[in-house]
């Protein structure tokens, strides 16, 4: 689809009034809804990943008291 506007000579320089085309206004209400929903899997996205962050940190805790309490077993049969 093509917007077109035609001027006169004598308009020609002088700032148009216009509205929208109602398609530019579903398109921009479209694209407005689509960056909200790129925000909102932006911000899950950031919470899996310190979620999979704290995950690893309470492996790896787990992890060295297991060496530890195994270590003590194996000194003190």
């Amino acid at each position: 689809m093509q917007l077109s506007v035609n001027l006169t000579p004598e308009d020609k320089g002088k700032e148009i009034e216009a509205e929208p085309h109602p398609l530019v206004l579903v398109l921009q209400e479209k694209l407005e809804a689509q960056s909200m929903e790129q925000e909102k899997i932006k911000e899950k996205l950031k919470s899996l990943s310190e979620g999979k962050h704290n995950v690893i940190r309470n492996q790896d805790d787990i992890h060295s008291k297991l060496n530890a309490i195994l270590a003590h077993l194996a000194r003190n049969p």
